[in-house]
């Protein structure tokens, strides 16, 4: 029989009652119901809770003699079977299954699969809760001008995710941007990385050390091997991406100062280039000052680049010959 709203409060009320000897009194497992989106008031949980521990239901529950009255499971109750899925861990499965699924490994969403069947299930059957319509109420907009996922053979996409689980090598054929035949070589694998709809493995080439980022769109294969992955010594992935493994780095970090049109300026006020970042007027001009010490990285380029003339760079004056001849070049192209 399909669970109704009721069914499901009572299996949230059973699952937030403890076992002798804590307990819980109705007015705080009131508002734990209430919080999971569940709209009923405080005499309602203590009407439920009286019915759920008489007959002919009859659930082991005791509640003690004197106030404030804890509601506890006895100490002889067998809890094996009460199901563990409620709103919120179904909600927190169905956002993973949109978000999570191509960052795990094939054999763990073939397992997970029956779990995100049953939240959305549960879901579905309390369609009338605040838990049960968050995920129509949140959503992941791309910040740039959003891309086509790349596409990547389901094969690569196995390997990789094998490699990384079984801590093995891994053969690719690899095809490196603007090259026409690929190259095929061992790879320690070391980390995955999601980043701007495309995925790229983390790991070291043959024997060498410095970890490099290899797109899996790039590989035209990918063959588990039966031998171990060598680690660098000291090596982790958050600190590689936060080293700026990920933006192309040109030189350590630079002292920038930027002339910001007013809409950039108010922009950058609200979301800070760096935690030094300071924001002055500039006498008789609508433009501020920006002064920032930043990475030195191509991906600054691609941001500064961004804002066309709503963004003029004073110094580095290296950096302001750069994009200079950049955008000299580039006024050519339109006056053709």
């Amino acid at each position: 029989m399909p669970m109704n709203d009721t069914s499901l409060r009572y299996l949230e009320m059973l699952r937030q009652i403890p076992r002798l000897p804590n307990g819980i009194t109705a007015t705080d497992l009131h508002r734990k119901l209430q919080s999971l989106g569940y709209e009923i008031d405080k005499r309602s949980v203590e009407r439920d809770l009286i019915k759920l521990s008489a007959p002919p239901i009859l659930f082991p529950l005791t509640t003690s003699e004197s106030r404030p009255f804890l509601w506890s499971w006895t100490r002889e109750a067998d809890l094996t079977h009460l199901p563990a899925l409620n709103p919120a861990t179904a909600l927190t499965l169905e956002l993973a299954s949109h978000h999570l699924a191509s960052l795990l490994p094939r054999n763990a969403l073939v397992a997970l699969e029956p779990l995100f069947k049953s939240a959305r299930k549960v879901l579905d059957e309390t369609a009338q809760t605040g838990l049960a319509r968050w995920s129509d109420k949140v959503a992941v907009v791309p910040e740039n001008q959003p891309l086509l996922p790349a596409s990547v053979s389901g094969s690569v996409h196995e390997a990789v995710h094998q490699a990384l689980l079984t801590e093995k090598r891994l053969e690719i054929s690899y095809r490196a941007a603007g090259q026409e035949r690929p190259k095929r070589y061992p790879v320690n694998p070391l980390g995955l990385v999601s980043r701007g709809g495309g995925y790229y493995l983390v790991a070291t080439a043959r024997d060498y050390p410095e970890a490099r980022n290899f797109a899996l769109h790039r590989m035209v294969s990918a063959t588990l091997l039966d031998e171990p992955t060598t680690k660098p010594a000291g090596f982790n992935l958050r600190r590689y991406i936060a080293e700026h493994g990920f933006e192309l780095p040109l030189g350590g970090d630079i002292n920038i100062e930027l002339r910001v049109s007013p809409w950039l300026a108010g922009y950058l006020d609200e979301r800070k280039l760096s935690p030094d970042q300071t924001l002055t007027p500039i006498r008789g001009r609508e433009e501020q000052r920006l002064n920032a010490t930043v990475a030195n990285t191509d991906q600054l380029r691609w941001w500064l680049r961004s804002f066309g003339p709503n963004v003029e760079v004073v110094k580095p004056a290296s950096l302001r010959r750069t994009l200079a001849n950049e955008y000299a070049e580039m006024a050519e192209l339109y006056q053709k």
